[in-house]
């Protein structure tokens, strides 16, 4: 996909949708959306493939206040308290880590356009004890974000009024380039459940 089309009517194409391009980044900032400016920005600035976009913790913790990125993660730790559930093994810790699970725009209007869709897991290290009530767990977890930033979709339009196809046109005709998002909690979280 990245620089296939190279006629002279595919770089017209490309011309008229990097002024698009740059209305979409006027509308973010005019927004207060940095977030969406930078990563927007950051595909227009036509980085070397395998490029990966590290998350600052500032947009991190934003991502992470968000309902869905709150929900998905609970359901991570359900996952990693069954996990131990089902071999638990007292006294000795384990690395237990969920599957990632998707998480969809939600209730963070910057966040949402930086992202759309993306993904979310956890990893920990889980200690089984005993208690009086019974096992219980302690779960020391960190959280992790990931999501592939590009235009793949035909016909959506963002509230910036960017149309996918357009910002396609960019990287078909090698001016812009997709690349991987990836960010961590700079924090680890203690959790303790009963098994």
């Amino acid at each position: 996909m990245y620089g296939s089309k190279t006629s002279a009517y595919d770089k017209t194409v490309a011309a008229a949708a990097s002024v698009d391009a740059a209305s979409a980044q006027a509308y973010f900032d005019l927004r207060g959306w940095d977030f969406s400016e930078d990563l927007l920005g950051t595909y227009l600035g036509n980085n070397e493939a395998g490029f990966i976009y590290e998350i600052s913790s500032g947009h991190y913790e934003r991502v992470m206040a968000t309902s869905g990125a709150r929900e998905a993660i609970t359901q991570c730790l359900e996952e990693i308290e069954n996990q131990a559930r089902q071999n638990p093994q007292v006294g000795v810790t384990q690395e237990l880590t969920s599957a990632w699970l998707g998480v969809k725009p939600g209730d963070d209007d910057d966040i949402d356009n930086a992202l759309g869709h993306y993904d979310v897991a956890v990893s920990s290290d889980t200690t089984i004890s005993e208690a009086d009530s019974g096992l219980q767990a302690e779960i020391i977890y960190k959280s992790y974000v990931y999501e592939f930033y590009n235009f793949d979709k035909d016909s959506e339009t963002s509230p910036g009024g960017i149309v996918n196809n357009e910002m396609r046109h960019l990287e078909e005709a090698g001016w812009a380039r997709s690349f991987r998002v990836h960010g961590e909690a700079t924090l680890q979280f203690r959790r303790v459940e009963k098994l």
